[in-house]
């Protein structure tokens, strides 16, 4: 049965419920501008019935509740909306670094352009016309060597620079690994933290919003599962495997593939890691497939220039009379676009196939039942193995395509790609934006819903302090009476 002082002590529960709860709101402006943090709430419910009135009706003896009860400061979030935009984070990530890494390469390449590649190609093939205009010109075939070494150099240049990318995604392998290890630990640890704060009934919501932050980055990083929320229920996992269970982590590894890629391993069991999504995907994609794919295009071109030339010229004689030799250099393990370079001299020097590195007059342009000193109709000595090799920039290779048309097939992979992943990019950041102000609406505090509550709160302590004020004077006046 309520006693004399029972209006006094539900008063007075309203009065800390308000309080506690203007507490709660001033946390979360104070902490408007953190994007990790979740607003929170107070969760006020009904006091015990403790109580019943003094008076009975004729339908018996009514209960009174005991005041109001301020229970476990909650975060306000939606796991749904959270789970989605983990999975937003991870696609994004993924196009974007596919993105960047492609526009890098295009620059690298430098099409279209004046100075790119295919200037050097139609230079190349223009100098042998030029050498078919004048074929006793020494500065006519010197101009030709020149650009034939210029062309060497450029794909020289764009292999190595495919080369060093390579080397760059392995770099960036090795650094999201230890990112990676790195921020499992600190889930493991905060787990750690949750679980004992939560065995003593104190809220640990700073620490679950630190760990909420860190799953979303690690997101970004791999593609990753996560489920549960208490301690030894939280798990992380990555294709698969658990990476994170409360407190225990799995370290990954890094290890050199036979081409000398840096692969990723679990370092518990040495089991390969299966990466379905995030940065690592978009690095591991670009370093074993992309990137590659394009190299072996880059040296078919080289190859197809070192074989068509060379066995024209052979065909040819130079300006002293002399059966051609080899223009470009071979290798015993094969031309590609990384050595490809003019015919220079070996050791010992090969008399039946001379450099051509410095010896102009070595160039084969004439043909071969027809030596240099014989002159044509028009004065000039003969040309006919020069026109022939000016005439390859049209010529099928064993490909079916031409020298030329095979770089524009090049140049239109690069580029399409680099499209597609530009366009993906994009929509996926679109979608990830769209995520995260959908998750910023539910969890992020807002200024005006909290002077609003403020408000509220305020209007309710001053009603309850009323209250309280109101029941002084009647027990004062009840104390009093004589």
């Amino acid at each position: 049965m309520s006693g004399t002082f029972f209006g006094i002590s539900v008063a007075q529960s309203g009065l800390a419920a308000q309080r506690r709860a203007m507490d709660v709101l001033g946390y979360n402006i104070a902490n408007a501008n953190d994007p990790t943090y979740k607003r929170q709430r107070l969760v006020m419910v009904e006091g015990s019935v403790l109580a019943q009135s003094q008076e009975a009706s004729s339908l018996g003896v009514s209960s009174i509740g005991s005041g109001v009860n301020s229970g476990d400061i909650e975060r306000v979030r939606d796991s749904l909306i959270e789970n989605r935009l983990r999975q937003a984070g991870t696609a994004s990530a993924n196009w974007s670094y596919r993105q960047s890494t492609l526009s890098q390469l295009e620059a690298a390449i430098g099409e279209p352009s004046d100075t790119g590649l295919q200037t050097d190609l139609d230079n190349f093939w223009a100098s042998w016309q030029k050498v078919a205009t004048s074929p006793d010109s020494m500065p006519t075939r010197s101009g030709l060597l020149e650009d034939a070494s210029a062309l060497c150099q450029r794909l020289n240049y764009v292999s190595r620079q495919m080369t060093d990318m390579t080397g760059d995604l392995n770099l960036a392998a090795m650094d999201r690994v230890d990112k990676i290890n790195l921020m499992a630990n600190e889930i493991g640890r905060l787990n750690n933290e949750i679980g004992t704060l939560s065995s003593g009934a104190v809220p640990a919501n700073d620490l679950l919003n630190r760990r909420d932050a860190l799953v979303q980055e690690l997101a970004k990083e791999v593609d990753i599962t996560q489920h549960g929320d208490d301690k030894d229920g939280f798990v992380i996992s990555i294709g698969g495997t658990v990476l994170v269970q409360g407190t225990m982590v799995n370290r990954l590894k890094t290890d050199v593939d036979s081409n000398g890629n840096q692969q990723i391993f679990w370092e518990r069991d040495n089991a390969p890691v299966q990466i379905n999504g995030g940065e690592m995907k978009a690095i591991a994609d670009l370093r074993d497939q992309v990137i590659p794919g394009y190299m072996n295009e880059l040296d078919q071109i080289a190859q197809q220039i070192v074989t068509s030339v060379n066995a024209q010229h052979r065909q040819g004689v130079d300006l002293d009379g002399n059966p051609g030799g080899d223009f470009f250099q071979e290798f015993p393990g094969g031309v590609t676009a990384a050595n490809i370079c003019l015919h220079y001299d070996s050791n010992p020097p090969d008399l039946a196939n001379p450099a051509i590195v410095g010896h102009p007059e070595r160039v084969a342009a004439s043909g071969p039942d027809n030596p240099a000193t014989t002159t044509t109709e028009s004065g000039k000595s003969d040309n006919r193995n020069a026109l022939a090799i000016a005439q390859l920039k049209d010529a099928p290779t064993t490909t079916n395509f031409t020298i030329n048309q095979m770089y524009r097939n090049l140049i239109g992979d690069i580029g399409g790609a680099s499209a597609t992943a530009q366009t993906q990019a994009k929509a996926n950041e679109l979608s990830l934006y769209q995520f995260t102000t959908q998750q910023q609406s539910i969890s992020g505090v807002s200024l005006d819903e909290e002077m609003t509550n403020m408000i509220k709160f305020q209007q309710a302590y001053n009603a309850a302090a009323k209250v309280l004020g109101v029941m002084d004077e009647m027990l004062t006046t009840l104390v009093n009476i004589k």
